[in-house]
């Protein structure tokens, strides 16, 4: 075998046949053979991982393992597994409290790291405290399948399979006669049958360190039901849901990436001649997409291998599957995922969520003194649509104050806040509203459908020069500076420091900065300012217009704060447009059909927009003292609008509030649709195989948007 087997993902075996072939054909990668010569050819002692590596069903070949294999069948059958489901359902219980009660919940660590220490031990017969070291050795231990291990991995290895082994009962202990057999404790009834020597316990260890992908590919599976439509996770809720999805789940969502294989002897597998030893690497996933657009034959997957070493506990990842989800999706209805803070772990043959922050807060509530935090549609459009009650943020006044009483001179800062639409008010802020609507509002996008059409294709032929495709650096963010910054008349005297400074106008959008970040803004935005030359009559634009006819009180450098602070929002479209081409390329390939043509976008753009949209928070302050939805508002208390939960809790025909409603609905709403419109369906017409670098994705740590900073993509595969 050679240590590079994962270099060619090309020389995968991804056509279900031909895996099914290797599968069944070819043996597991010997780890006791592995550290039998590193043994031979060292004074490494690795003893406790030597008695686990003669003792599992990984290691083990012929007629042991077929016995081993009859021996615990009907332990994990389904009936066998029945008399567990009380336990299972304690246990989903048990997470779901821990859930509920974390001051920052996480679906990892709240729930299904939980509900792994509560059944599996449990049900295997190990006495494990809910501990994080037993549980990091369980997840170290979980690495004995891959091969080519480091010897400092295999020294982890050896210190967490001794501290493991300790935590078994004595074989004269037995449980209560009122509980289910423990696995330890059907093996020693039925040792007789077992192969010769063959210790116990250390199988045991074996198949529990394995369970441990059961509730691993739960949180994947989370993850994805999370990130995708609502009505994903609400049916998730509904009777027969297991029934009607589980098979494509399990599909899609198992944490096994590829199977390794290897030849016992010269032999010829799937039509390809194999030499003694050489190893052969199934990639699983590929495999399941193959199998899942066979759609005569249903939903099938090989997410739990296939052949004689297929998972011996396929039936109770099943039941953990059917248990936790929908229990959880009842619980926490409306539990929103924050993405960007989501993190995962992947070798070659694994992936699965190391964190997973979410908000499990059910409704709208409120959330400090002066806070309400509003989640739901209902209650969200009706503050948006009610200018007499709820004003933007009066920022002027606020930083007009907080320069009086600090000593600091926040000029510019107030000028950002007169000029800014989110913050503004009143007859100017309807003047402005205007005046911008003539060269920005739907009626005039066909002015700019050339323009943005030519911006793409240039995007996309820019893709193809980068050595590493990057969607965010390569093609989103350049739209920006392609597309957006002619229409508004951003023709900066040094575009290259203009850029550099560009993306700290993001943070004219958030509210109520401390004094710190408050001067670092208006200090770049003052270096900006300086930067922006008036465009000639040649350059027509939105700033060219507003000079040319500009609204009653705006001087020339107001008109340039209001188009430099659009710019700082346009940042938006580009985040938008890249968190969508996430979604896209994360969802299942075969739900892509026909993606390159405008049908496709049109019908779901609105439902795209709404998952995507990179504003987490719309803000609204009370202008007098009132009550909302139950809630007493003083004046001056702000609502703050979570689209994240907003957006996924709108009944079906709702309007999403991405881009606001009302008075201060987004003025660049109908451009940034035009974008993504034409943008999408050209990105897969002109790379149809298109797909992302695995978990590849990385976000800014912003605290008002979900920004990616990194989709790194393979523009043909």
């Amino acid at each position: 075998m050679r240590g590079n087997i994962w270099a060619d993902p090309t020389s995968f075996f991804s056509t279900p046949s031909d895996a099914a072939a290797v599968l069944r054909d070819l043996e597991l990668p010997r780890i006791d053979q592995y550290l039998a010569a590193l043994s031979d050819n060292s004074d490494i002692k690795l003893e406790n991982l030597n008695r686990l590596s003669a003792n599992t069903l990984v290691a083990m070949t012929g007629d042991d393992h077929l016995k081993t294999r009859r021996v615990i069948a009907p332990f994990f059958s389904k009936d066998g597994l029945k008399h567990w489901a009380d336990m299972l359902d304690a246990g989903v219980s048990h997470a779901l409290a821990q859930l509920a009660a974390a001051p920052k919940p996480d679906l990892v660590t709240n729930f299904t790291i939980p509900l792994f220490l509560r059944v599996m031990p449990q049900m295997f017969g190990l006495k494990i405290d809910e501990s994080e070291a037993h549980f990091r050795a369980i997840e170290t231990v979980q690495r004995l399948t891959e091969p080519y291990l480091s010897v400092p991995t295999l020294r982890k290895l050896e210190h967490a399979v001794g501290l493991l082994i300790r935590t078994f009962p004595d074989p004269s202990e037995h449980q209560s006669p009122d509980k289910p057999e423990t696995l330890i404790e059907y093996l020693y009834r039925r040792r007789s049958d077992l192969p010769a020597g063959l210790d116990a316990r250390y199988l045991v260890l074996g198949i529990l360190v394995g369970s441990n992908s059961a509730t691993q590919s739960v949180a994947f599976a989370l993850y994805g039901l999370l990130t995708g439509p609502p009505r994903n996770w609400q049916d998730a809720a509904r009777p027969g849901w297991a029934e009607r999805e589980l098979p494509r789940l399990l599909s899609l969502y198992q944490s096994t990436r590829t199977l390794v294989r290897v030849a016992p002897k010269a032999t010829t597998i799937a039509g390809c001649p194999f030499h003694k030893g050489q190893a052969a690497v199934v990639d699983i996933v590929k495999t399941n997409s193959c199998l899942r657009s066979d759609t005569k034959s249903g939903v099938r997957h090989m997410s739990f291998g296939s052949g004689a070493h297929k998972c011996p506990g396929s039936f109770l990842s099943e039941m953990v599957f059917a248990q936790s989800i929908p229990a959880l999706a009842r619980r926490f209805p409306s539990i929103v995922l924050n993405k960007e803070q989501c993190s995962f772990v992947q070798t070659p043959m694994m992936q699965a969520p190391t964190a997973l922050p979410c908000e499990t807060a059910q409704g709208s509530h409120r959330a400090t003194s002066r806070l309400c935090d509003i989640r739901d549609t209902a209650l969200a459009h009706e503050v948006v649509r009610d200018n007499d009650r709820f004003s933007p943020p009066q920022m002027t006044n606020y930083l007009s104050t907080l320069a009086q009483h600090s000593g600091r001179d926040l000029t510019i800062a107030v000028k950002i806040s007169q000029n800014a639409l989110f913050f503004m008010d009143g007859p100017r802020h309807e003047a402005l509203r205007t005046a911008i609507g003539r060269r920005l509002g739907a009626t005039r996008l066909q002015d700019w459908t050339d323009l943005a059409d030519t911006a793409i294709a240039d995007a996309l032929d820019n893709l193809t020069r980068m050595p590493n495709p990057d969607l965010v650096t390569g093609f989103t963010d350049l739209l920006r500076q392609t597309v957006i910054a002619p229409i508004l008349g951003v023709f900066p005297s040094d575009p290259s420091q203009f850029e550099r400074l560009a993306p700290e106008l993001q943070a004219v959008l958030e509210p109520w900065l401390s004094m710190r970040d408050l001067l670092a803004v208006q200090e770049k935005f003052n270096e900006a300012m300086a930067l922006m030359t008036v465009p000639t009559t040649a350059n027509c634009s939105l700033l060219s217009d507003l000079l040319a006819e500009p609204p009653e009180g705006f001087s020339t450098d107001d008109l340039k704060a209001v188009v430099l602070v659009l710019y700082g929002a346009s940042f938006n479209l580009s985040h938008t447009l890249a968190n969508i081409l996430h979604l896209i390329l994360s969802d299942p390939v075969e739900e892509r059909a026909n993606i390159e043509t405008p049908d496709w976008i049109s019908t779901r753009l609105e439902e795209l927009i709404a998952l995507c949209a990179s504003p987490k928070y719309i803000y609204r302050m009370a202008r007098a003292d009132l009550e909302l939805a139950g809630m007493a508002m003083k004046a001056g208390d702000t609502a703050r609008l979570t689209l994240q939960a907003i957006n996924r809790d709108r009944n079906p025909g709702a309007l999403h509030l991405s881009f606001g409603q009302g008075m201060h609905r987004c003025v660049g709403a109908a451009l940034s649709r035009l974008i993504i419109r034409r943008a999408i369906p050209a990105v897969f017409e002109r790379f149809p195989n298109l797909s992302l670098v695995n978990q590849g994705q990385r976000y800014f740590p912003m605290s008002q948007t979900v920004a990616l900073s990194a989709l790194p993509c393979v523009l043909s595969s």
